[in-house]
């Protein structure tokens, strides 16, 4: 999931590189972003599917395979669109990689699945603190084909790893039932799989914009701009544990909803303080706080919809719920990108980012109100 996470944050920063590079316009330049989403869309429920049938190692393995070769195939594109056709190929891998981790994560301690969830997403997180950083050092000095080769690298490394080290394997993982009938048939799956889908928007629409909008409207350099999302994602894995635990002994609904309704409102300040010119360190603070709070959407969603499933469809429900999400967030930078070519980019980001989050919460505060999550 790191090798994963500095990947995927990393387009972020990866953009305005590329939109140097090639002629293309800004809606354009988010297709970047939107070919892995898409891509992982549409094989995200596969995926589950597969970790059910032929078990998580395997899956994970195989997944994170492909996604280093799509990886270093963007390294040597020469045009425009042969990278979005190896981001397409990272994307699907990334795809079947993802689900099957969070299938075996959920089903190793029922009792603590929001903790191990969120120290998971902390993983992504952290990853999301490194590779900004270390990706925007190796773009300012080299350009950015070698932070790709890097990173391919890595996750080449990364599917070796994860095929030689023991796993626990989920003893029903091979049971004939799982199909997307019976999936669907999970009471309160839609629900959880919708307000997921929602605040996807709000935080793929931050990850592929606020690097810029940093650039542009606070005058940060692309260094600096690195470092304040590298504190947002640090923050956020950090937030994503301590809110999973929390969720595992309170009602993890009422936890959600709290969580991502101050995350909208903090989001809201956020892009109105950039534009006010607030000094830069306390920018930096501002967005460690606020990735605490935006990260754990994702970790905390998924626990509950495992909390509502029995283990031998836990692939197949994180897979669905992750594809629900992701179908949505594919089209998120170009929907945001459409937006800051009609507005300021401050106004954008609050209706992109911070709309979505707190319908994600708004969702959960009125589920919680009908039906208790089994912790």
């Amino acid at each position: 999931m790191l090798c994963l996470s500095m990947f995927r944050i990393s387009i972020g920063v990866l953009i305005p590189e590329v939109a140097r590079d090639f002629p293309i316009k800004s809606v354009e330049v988010g297709l970047v972003l939107s070919a892995y989403l898409g891509a992982m869309a549409l094989v995200m429920a596969f995926g589950g599917y597969t970790s059910d049938r032929i078990g998580d190692r395997e899956a994970m393995c195989s997944g994170m395979a492909l996604m280093a070769l799509g990886i270093l195939l963007g390294g040597v594109s020469k045009s425009f669109n042969a990278l979005l056709a190896s981001i397409f190929v990272a994307g699907i891998g990334a795809g079947v990689f993802t689900p099957s981790l969070y299938a075996y994560i959920g089903g190793v301690q029922p009792g603590r699945r929001g903790l191990l969830a969120g120290i998971t997403n902390s993983a992504y997180a952290f990853g999301g603190f490194l590779g900004p950083p270390i990706f925007a050092l190796l773009a300012s000095g080299y350009g950015w084909r070698l932070p790709l080769m890097v990173f391919g690298v890595l996750s080449l490394v990364c599917a070796a790893a994860i095929f030689t080290v023991p796993c626990i394997r989920r003893r029903d993982v091979v049971k004939a039932g799982a199909s997307f009938r019976s999936v669907l048939r999970v009471r309160g799956v839609i629900p959880i799989a919708s307000a997921l889908a929602i605040a996807n928007i709000g935080f793929v629409s931050s990850t592929a914009w606020v690097p810029k909008f940093l650039v542009d409207a606070g005058g940060f350099t692309i260094v600096n701009a690195g470092l304040a999302f590298g504190l947002y994602s640090l923050s956020g894995g950090i937030g994503s544990i301590v809110l999973g635990w929390l969720s595992d002994r309170l009602d993890r609904s009422k936890v959600i909803s709290s969580t991502s309704m101050a995350a909208a409102f903090l989001a809201m300040i956020y892009y109105v303080e950039v534009i006010r010119g607030l000094p830069t360190a306390a920018l930096m603070a501002f967005s460690a706080i606020l990735g605490f709070l935006s990260f754990a959407y994702w970790n905390l969603s998924i626990a509950a919809a495992q909390d509502l499933a029995d283990s031998s469809l836990f692939g197949s429900v994180t897979g669905l719920v992750q594809d629900t999400a992701l179908i949505s967030a594919a089209a998120a930078p170009i929907i945001s990108g459409g937006l800051i070519s009609l507005m300021d980019m401050s106004s954008a980001l609050i209706v992109s980012v911070s709309i979505p989050y707190l319908a994600h919460g708004l969702i959960f505060a009125s589920y919680g109100l009908k039906t208790r999550l089994r912790r």
